[in-house]
């Protein structure tokens, strides 16, 4: 289980360093705040669901799989979402 669940939390915590700064540059300066905030705070939402279904899923299949279901889309989402923002680079922010 350690070593299965190292790069999980190892490309977790890399995920959340970046979207530190990737939230701020792709919303108006008046709304930075908020948009980062209501991003935050939906990830969360929807990561505090995820133990409960786990563990509902975890009656049918093993323990591990289930893990491994929910890790899977929660990474899949996080990269159809990466790979929709808008390319930043040489933008000018607005104030």
């Amino acid at each position: 289980m350690l070593v299965r669940c190292f790069p999980i939390v190892f490309f977790t915590s890399c995920i959340c360093c970046a979207m530190g700064a990737a939230n701020p540059e792709n919303s108006p300066t008046r709304v930075r705040g908020v948009g980062q905030g209501f991003a935050y705070n939906v990830g969360r939402a929807t990561g505090a669901l995820f133990p409960a279904m786990v563990g509902r899923l975890s009656e049918t299949i093993p323990l591990g799989q289930a893990i491994g279901v929910f890790a899977g889309i929660a990474y899949a989402t996080m990269a159809v979402a990466a790979f929709l923002l808008p390319e930043t680079k040489g933008k000018v922010l607005s104030a």
